[in-house]
């Protein structure tokens, strides 16, 4: 199975939903968790079909500002416990039986900097809620370290130590990832250039013991100035049958002192 989490930046924006749509098709998710929609919940609810999921839930958006959404496959069943502007957490069964329960909670961080200790303290509480398996991904607006961030300008040290503290706190392993090494680009040019690695995935130990494989992408999209976070979980390691390896020449070859011979006999 495999989770998305989107910071949509709109999903009035005709473009942002059909290439939303794509990944979709492409991706095949499990779980899709998205951001900053900036619309009702009833007009998020209404893109289930079109996204081809079974199951969906929303938070309206407070104006055009926020708005978070959960939408499923037909695949599981999602049990919602607790939501607000910020968040949307689930407990999830694979309706085949072969996973036990786990947990997803997509988090959407608090944009303002003075305000990023919410986003800590719902952590720290949700942490306390449920002792499952557990994923957590999303948009948190705030970097672990300052390597990465990219601008003229260094982070603030204590905002990112505070969000290392809670990472502890919590029991959240960074899952690492692969591609882009920003998920957000300001897409400003020159010294007002602003690159960070605000969106990410993390697990604790019960979810890295549950599922063997454990896999984190950015994938680059048009629509939003922010990558989108794959993960994808796989309870076992799948052996494949080797094949034959495909012929690669080598440089290094020339330098035997039989090379020129072998290749006119076998020319």
């Amino acid at each position: 199975m495999n989770c998305v989490s989107a910071n949509c930046r709109g999903m009035g924006n005709h473009p942002a939903v059909r290439e939303l749509r794509g990944f979709v098709k492409q991706l095949d998710p499990t779980l899709l968790f998205v951001m900053e929609t900036k619309n009702s919940a009833k007009r998020v609810e209404k893109l289930k079909s079109t996204f081809g999921f079974s199951g969906v839930f929303a938070v309206d958006s407070d104006g055009l500002s926020g708005g978070v959404g959960l939408f499923w496959s037909s695949a599981v069943t999602v049990d919602i416990k607790s939501y607000n502007l910020h968040h949307i957490d689930a407990v999830i069964q694979c309706k085949d039986g072969s996973v036990p329960p786990w947990r997803f909670t997509g988090i959407y961080g608090e944009s303002r900097r003075e305000n990023r200790h919410l986003t800590w303290t719902l952590m720290r509480r949700l942490h306390q809620l449920r002792n499952l398996p557990w994923l957590c991904s999303g948009d948190f607006n705030e970097t672990l370290y300052n390597t990465e961030h990219f601008s003229e300008h260094d982070r603030d040290e204590w905002q990112m130590r505070a969000f290392r503290e809670v990472t502890e706190d919590c029991g959240l392993t960074d899952l690492g990832f692969s591609g882009l090494p920003y998920t957000w680009d300001n897409r400003q040019e020159g010294n007002a250039n602003v690159k960070a690695r605000i969106d990410r995935a993390f697990g604790n130990d019960g979810l890295l013991n549950r599922f063997q494989v454990v896999k984190v992408k950015h994938i680059s999209v048009v629509q939003s100035d922010h990558c989108m976070i794959h993960t994808e979980l796989k309870k076992h390691i799948s052996h494949r049958p080797l094949g034959r390896r495909a012929f690669k020449y080598e440089n290094v070859w020339q330098t035997h002192g039989d090379y020129d011979k072998v290749v006119v006999d076998l020319w």
